[in-house]
């Protein structure tokens, strides 16, 4: 599962061995959630 920076926005597929975003140095990440499309009935 990807996870985004909260700094730059940026998208890194793998965590591996580094603790900060490879494009900005931030330490701050979160988990993407995948787009999910959902119907809601009107009935």
């Amino acid at each position: 599962m990807p996870y985004v920076c909260i700094h730059c926005g940026k998208k890194i597929k793998q965590m591996g061995n580094f603790v900060r975003c490879e494009y900005c140095g931030s330490r701050v990440m979160v988990k993407s959630r995948p787009n999910l499309s959902r119907e809601a009935s009107t009935d």
